[in-house]
């Protein structure tokens, strides 16, 4: 068993919406989601991260039994487009999954927090906190700025961000560093970088060959030390001893098992010589694909 299984956090937005670059099967079903979850548990695996965006996912979710789960949410007002409020929508998610509280509660758009009203929204995340409908809240970013300036209107307890072998800024500037010093617990998202990593070079969109260097030098660094891009991308996120949590998406029972199998890797991972700031490649919402 993949000796990091603890640290891997399951991300849903495959099951409720056709997401990733590399997928190729659309919106997992509900049958692919509860032989997921009944894996998960027995594995180990405690996070459920979601959305109230990832289509029906948070129903979905709800079906199933999710005593063993720590379930995370993510709200956002300017990504749904509506007027409601932060507890408007929290309460929605709620029902959704049919939970009386859970783990956590994020601003899924950073940039909400930067809203004229950002006082009401931290208001409402910390009254669903005092009031036990939540343990933990936070944001998810993508950047050290964004991260800096969101720190100056509060202190989550939780920060969701970025982190993969293409794009380590947060590590080499120490950005991570200062999180966990702050006792905020980190959770890393696109490890596989929606895909992109995993992807056999033949079949990656020509949009990244102004990048081929990287995906050539990438994969040559794989075969060379005898290991999979999955395995290499997976164990650089998990074995940061400043991550708390890896959020890894799956679309199906099969891939999990491909996870959780994956061979425990001896060699250290230097990995500094891929780190690359372009956003046009790392930051998947600017892609032009």
């Amino acid at each position: 068993m993949f000796k990091y299984i603890h640290k891997i956090g399951l991300g849903t937005a495959q099951w409720g919406l056709d997401y990733g670059i590399s997928n190729t099967s659309g919106k997992s079903s509900e049958d692919d989601v509860y032989k997921i979850i009944e894996l998960a548990s027995s594995v180990g695996i405690k996070i459920i991260d979601t959305a109230n965006n990832y289509g029906d996912s948070e129903k979905i979710i709800g079906k199933n039994n999710l005593k063993d789960f720590m379930i995370i949410t993510k709200t956002s007002t300017s990504l749904t487009n509506t007027k409601k409020s932060i507890k408007e929508i929290f309460f929605e998610s709620l029902d959704n999954l049919g939970l009386k509280n859970i783990y956590g509660l994020l601003i899924h758009n950073c940039d909400d927090i930067f809203s004229n009203d950002s006082k009401t929204k931290i208001n409402e995340l910390n009254d669903l906190k005092s009031m036990g409908y939540i343990n933990k809240i936070g944001f998810s970013a993508y950047n050290k700025n964004q991260i800096n300036k969101a720190l100056t209107f509060f202190k989550p307890d939780i920060i969701q961000l970025p982190f993969n072998v293409f794009d380590q800024s947060l590590l080499h500037d120490g950005t991570l560093a200062f999180l966990k010093s702050l006792n905020i617990e980190i959770h890393a998202r696109s490890s596989f970088l929606q895909g992109l990593l995993i992807m056999d070079i033949p079949k990656i969109p020509t949009y990244f060959n102004k990048w081929s260097d990287y995906l050539k030098k990438w994969h040559y660094y794989c075969y060379a030390i005898g290991a999979s891009p999955k395995s290499v991308a997976l164990t650089f996120s998990a074995s940061q001893k400043l991550i708390d949590k890896v959020i890894v998406g799956v679309e199906n029972e099969i891939q999990l098992l491909g996870l959780i199998d994956i061979p425990n890797i001896s060699n250290e991972l230097e990995l500094k010589f891929l780190n690359c700031t372009d956003e046009n490649l790392i930051n998947p919402s600017k892609w032009k694909i």
